[in-house]
């Protein structure tokens, strides 16, 4: 923690936001939740101020300026976490309302994917909005429907308006940024990776199985071209074309300028390409790879009927085959209260 208000504070301003979000989930971690949201809130500007071009923006959309210089609110899936984290603030707060506010929120960050059914796909983003809704005494089964359509064969829980410890967990690493295409000028992914698959939650002796609900390497793979990428495109194009007329210009322009009756010619031609040089070498089509380093691999959820009172909750984390992996194990103290729900945040 003290190391990443370090870099928040040394950061150059287009970058701090980065710095924020990575420390934040630190802070969620250690169960430091107010410092986690507080950062998160400064991180994470609405949805209409991330769309809007700054001086930033715009000087990253020039030839000669990499996409890194503008300021940091990630790709969709980087996004989507925040207002999923976000949800889970206000949850924890008392107020499931604003949560599923979030949570839709979250899931339009999704909306513009290239492929019509990757498009909002995020299985716990509808889930979640479909259980709130449902515990307003609302009817949620449209959320639902959707969730479970995202869910393919994993069999999503049946809601349980009862239900008062509402129980996140996340497993694993999730997705790195880096560059891809002839000049780097496409954003790939490295995979995220999670030894857990499932996870089990025990009190007083009955367990309760948590599938994976979400992948966001999936999801950072599915996003689709973005504003950006045509810019990046075209920049690419300038260098390459750039680096071509440079290269058969120096060097034919060097081989005629040898001789005493092309000299002329030689110059010219070698003179053009020094500028195919030039140009082709200041244009920067490089992809902005900077990442939000510590998402996880997978979401999960699942919720609990438990009387007022202090319970130890037994959290195992569990690889494909089913065995609990003995590295992971929390035990976790969840006080219950009347009249409000328990959130609790638990990572592999």
């Amino acid at each position: 923690m003290a190391a990443g208000h370090r870099q928040i504070a040394k950061a150059p301003a287009h970058d701090k936001n980065r710095w924020r979000l990575i420390t934040a989930v630190h802070a969620l971690k250690l169960g430091r939740h107010s410092e986690a949201r507080a950062l998160l809130t400064t991180a994470m500007p609405s949805a209409g101020q991330i769309l809007q071009a700054n001086a930033h923006t715009r000087l990253a959309q020039s030839t000669f300026s990499p996409e890194n210089v503008k300021g940091f609110h990630g790709e969709s899936h980087e996004r989507a976490m925040g207002w999923f984290y976000h949800g889970m603030f206000y949850w924890m707060d008392g107020e499931p309302d604003n949560a599923r506010a979030c949570f839709r929120t979250a899931q339009l960050m999704d909306a513009l994917a290239a492929q019509p059914e990757h498009r909002a796909d995020w299985v716990l983003l509808d889930y979640l909005d479909g259980y709130i809704t449902t515990k307003l005494s609302r009817d949620g089964s449209d959320a639902r429907t959707r969730a479970q359509a995202n869910a393919g064969d994993t069999a999503l829980p049946p809601y349980n308006t009862k239900a008062n410890v509402m129980i996140f967990l996340q497993f694993g690493f999730g997705p790195m940024k880096k560059t891809g295409g002839d000049v780097g000028e496409k954003i790939v992914y490295n995979g995220g990776r999670s030894q857990a698959r499932s996870a089990s939650i025990t009190v007083g002796g009955r367990p309760v199985i948590a599938p994976i609900f979400d992948n966001l390497t999936f999801q950072a793979s599915t996003r689709g071209d973005r504003a950006m990428d045509a810019i990046l495109a075209k920049k690419a194009t300038i260098k390459k074309a750039g680096d071509l007329v440079g290269d058969i210009g120096v060097t034919g322009g060097a081989i005629l300028a040898s001789q005493p009756e092309t000299e002329g010619a030689g110059v010219a031609l070698l003179s053009a390409g020094l500028v195919g040089k030039i140009v082709g070498g200041s244009a920067e089509p490089r992809a902005d790879t900077r990442t939000w380093t510590n998402l996880p691999q997978h979401l999960s959820f699942a919720a609990l009927q438990l009387p007022t009172g202090t319970h130890t909750a037994v959290i195992e984390f569990l690889d494909a085959n089913g065995i609990a992996l003995p590295d992971r194990q929390k035990n976790v103290s969840v006080t219950v209260q009347t009249g409000r729900d328990t959130v609790v945040f638990v990572a592999d």
